[in-house]
């Protein structure tokens, strides 16, 4: 059905004769698309795998949302060096479709974009690659703070009530038998000391604005010496440090410091700027299990990294000492 529905959705493309590859459903339903002129494409489905509870997932959904991540995208693409997933308007202009059909009782909406050429890192990466990953988030965050939000401009916020609310879904894992009580009362107590620290932060264009979010291994392409982002599909409002949080955890920690390294070639950081990127990895670990909680199929795996994260990284946060970086 999947296939079908993407199939009718390319007709409001100008892409003819085009061959699809399923890739995956997460969030969204993806599939490559090509064409015999050797054009390719990323096709998304706006719809996927559901969230357990409150809908948490429908907001990425809303059609205005999704225009806002493409507008980003495409501002990126033109007002910058960057190659970044450039999207692609249909045949009436419109940069989101709305595909319904009478059998579904609602309307799907959709996107294309074009599709950025290159291979994932096998294995760690290198600390020049590293330095590059963090070159990159730091173009990223220079963009955004001088670009001016177009009217009706709307993506969620990785604040303090998102964390609740991935807090909550937590609880899933306990109903499940998939996590203890034990783990999940760490990660009760652990997200509300991020909480309380939040809202002492300054919101500043230099430290608060448009963040990828999910800026992690999988979700950047190597094209010879160039890091390439993709998946901007979680992007919204947030801290900056946030996004930097975010991003650490599949770097080893004696790279670490060359991702700052990278950064810092473009942005200046604060002098604190190790205890607040910690804080905010522990909120975007929080957002990022609870995230997957929603997919079954992921609850074996969630068994083993949520003891894993209690041990190594929320003990050593809630005690004051440091634990992504060399001591």
């Amino acid at each position: 059905m999947n296939a079908e529905i993407a199939q009718a959705v390319l007709t409001y493309y100008d892409v003819p004769n085009a061959q699809l590859t399923f890739l995956g459903q997460s969030q969204n339903t993806t599939f490559r698309v090509e064409t015999p002129t050797g054009d390719k494409f990323l096709l998304r489905l706006h719809f996927g795998i559901e969230a357990v509870g409150n809908g948490s997932h429908d907001v990425w959904r809303e059609p205005p949302v999704i225009e806002s991540e493409l507008l980003w995208l495409n501002a990126i693409a033109y007002d910058t060096e960057l190659t970044v997933p450039q999207p692609v308007q249909n045949c009436l202009g419109e940069w989101v479709t709305s595909f319904a059909r009478a059998e579904f009782g609602y309307s799907i909406s959709c996107s294309l974009l074009r599709w950025i050429e290159g291979e994932h890192v096998d294995g760690e990466p290198t600390a020049q690659q590293v330095r590059q990953l963090g070159t990159l988030m730091a173009q990223l965050h220079q963009h955004a703070s001088c670009w001016s939000l177009p009217s009706g401009f709307s993506r969620p916020t990785h604040d303090v009530e998102q964390l609740k609310s991935a807090t909550s879904q937590l609880g899933v894992l306990v109903q499940s038998g998939t996590i203890s009580i034990d783990d999940y009362q760490v990660f009760q107590k652990a997200a509300t000391q991020v909480q309380e620290f939040m809202p002492c932060l300054q919101q500043t264009r230099d430290t608060w604005g448009l963040i990828h979010a999910d800026l992690h291994q999988g979700n950047y392409v190597l094209y010879g010496e160039e890091v390439r982002p993709i998946d901007f599909s979680r992007c919204g409002f947030g801290f900056y440090l946030y996004d930097i949080g975010e991003s650490l955890g599949d770097i080893e920690a004696s790279l670490r410091l060359h991702f700052f390294e990278g950064y810092t070639s473009v942005r200046a950081l604060p002098a604190d700027y190790q205890s607040i990127v910690e804080a905010f990895f522990v909120g975007a670990t929080v957002e990022n299990l609870a995230f997957l909680s929603a997919n079954p199929q992921e609850h074996e795996w969630l068994s083993r990294a949520v003891p894993y994260v209690v041990r190594n990284h929320l003990h050593p946060y809630l005690h004051g000492e440091t634990f992504l970086f060399l001591r």
